[in-house]
């Protein structure tokens, strides 16, 4: 991708999922005694979902695979970089937790986050907080991105991105290399992550999730898979 285009990726992605439809997918709400959660998205329902695919650079590939058993969405890419967004409404501080499922099966061993023109990852799931506006008038939201790289940037640092500095932060939450190619279950606290990342409380809800795997920097081969993700809301 070009450095033209580069900068505004994040900001691209806000915007479509406003100017690529105007009602917001309310997600699936599910309870027990324990409490309720709130699915993110589920590759179970990806139809249902109501992804947009954004394109940015060629067409990383995403499609329904059954891997160790269990249904993903397998994400490739090929010097690309795209991703897959819906448009949710979720209010971090009544569903404060947020869990997930991910496999890597390939990562960019060259890739750096914290450099501009390595910028790739094997996955990530970015979150969008608050109305990025619309076409016409246009506003950048904090967004928190939640990264599986290679180790050159250590588990739980905080990135701020080089093409959108101030706007997404990036916290690494898997590097390590012995976990490649195995399914890991993540569960982190959103409350605690945002104010890592941005040094205060999330003060508007949750309007997007994206998931995201792309190689145009480094053009490595990269293979990552989604499993289901959701949010957990107290009583």
């Amino acid at each position: 991708m070009t450095r033209v285009c580069r900068p505004i990726i994040v900001y691209a992605i806000a915007l479509c999922a406003w100017a690529c439809g105007t009602s917001t997918t309310t997600p699936p709400h599910h309870a027990d005694r324990f409490g309720s959660s709130i699915d993110l998205f589920d590759p179970a329902n990806a139809i249902a979902d109501a992804w947009r695919h954004l394109k940015f650079r060629g067409k990383s590939t995403y499609r329904l695979a059954v891997v160790g058993g269990r249904i993903a969405i397998h994400a490739g890419a090929n010097g690309s970089a795209s991703g897959l967004i819906r448009r949710i409404d979720v209010d971090p501080k009544r569903c404060p937790r947020i869990e997930w499922s991910w496999r890597v099966d390939q990562v960019q061993e060259s890739a750096d986050i914290r450099v501009r023109d390595r910028e790739d990852v094997a996955a990530s799931i970015f979150l969008l907080f608050g109305d990025p506006g619309f076409l016409s008038s246009p506003v950048s939201v904090p967004t928190l991105r939640y990264v599986w790289t290679n180790d050159r940037v250590k588990r739980e640092a905080v990135i701020d991105n080089p093409y959108m500095k101030g706007t997404v932060r990036s916290l690494v939450v898997r590097n390590e290399p012995d976990l490649i190619g195995q399914w890991v279950t993540e569960q982190r606290d959103l409350r605690r992550d945002y104010k890592k990342a941005f040094g205060a409380d999330p003060k508007a809800s949750i309007s997007a999730v994206a998931i995201f795997t792309d190689n145009d920097q480094t053009s490595e081969p990269v293979t990552a898979f989604y499993g289901p993700a959701k949010v957990i809301c107290d009583r």
